[in-house]
């Protein structure tokens, strides 16, 4: 097993690659989730109100197998060095578990609300000022990270003693992650198009996984630090 005390050098290492394996895998895995999104929305838009549905289904298929199956084989490569009995395909299968939960909590109220608007044939209402959408982003990932986290949880207990911080850890990731997302959607060059706006669109997927697994980074190597679940006092 690593050495993740904190003298040891091991912990830093652990806890740098966590937070690198966080940001490419969120970039890659969230930023094409967005991006096949985007590129599907004329045509979903344009079988209204089974386009609603699908959209909301296909986002929650995307969410599951893109970045559920890619940030949860960049976390078990880094978290097995540090926790040699944690199965890898465990934990993956735990992350697209808690993915597709995640997407489908947050997929659920825009789904009803653009609903309701194709029954009674009008617009969707505008958007609520940035700060407001700040705030409720912050709250949407306070509430999705524990959802995220949850399964992955399943795993850490199995492992190690006070996993449920894990749950807590996570939600004060995803309160800062999200913010961010709809921070860095708002400067993305939606009017270039082309590669300039999906370099953007990694680009922020990416800043907001490094921040989210700084965080919960921190969290992860106090786990692992502690004392295995079942060891003597």
């Amino acid at each position: 097993m690593a050495d993740v005390s904190p003298a040891g050098g091991g912990a830093r290492a652990l806890y740098r690659r966590w937070i690198m394996a966080n940001g490419w895998s969120e970039a890659v895995g969230l930023g094409t989730t967005f991006l096949v999104g985007r590129a599907a929305a004329p045509w979903l838009a344009a079988s209204r109100p089974a386009g609603v549905l699908l959209s909301g289904v296909a986002a929650v298929a995307l969410g599951t197998l893109l970045e559920g199956t890619v940030v949860g084989a960049a976390q078990a490569r880094v978290v097995r060095d540090a926790l040699p009995g944690l199965r890898r395909r465990g934990w993956v299968y735990a992350t697209m578990l808690g993915a597709g939960a995640a997407w489908l909590l947050g997929m659920v109220p825009s789904t009803i609300m653009a609903f309701a608007s194709a029954d009674q044939g009008r617009t969707p209402p505008g958007e609520p000022p940035a700060l407001v959408q700040y705030g409720l982003a912050a709250l949407l990932g306070l509430v999705a990270g524990p959802v995220l986290g949850s399964a992955q949880w399943l795993v850490l207990r199995r492992h190690r003693r006070r996993a449920g911080l894990w749950l807590w850890a996570n939600a004060c990731a995803w309160a800062v992650g999200m913010p961010l997302i709809f921070l860095g959607m708002e400067l993305v060059p939606w009017e270039r198009g082309g590669i300039a706006a999906a370099a953007a669109i990694y680009g922020v997927c990416g800043a907001a996984g490094l921040a989210v697994g700084a965080i919960h980074g921190r969290m992860l190597l106090r786990l692992v630090s502690a004392r295995p679940e079942g060891a003597g006092p």
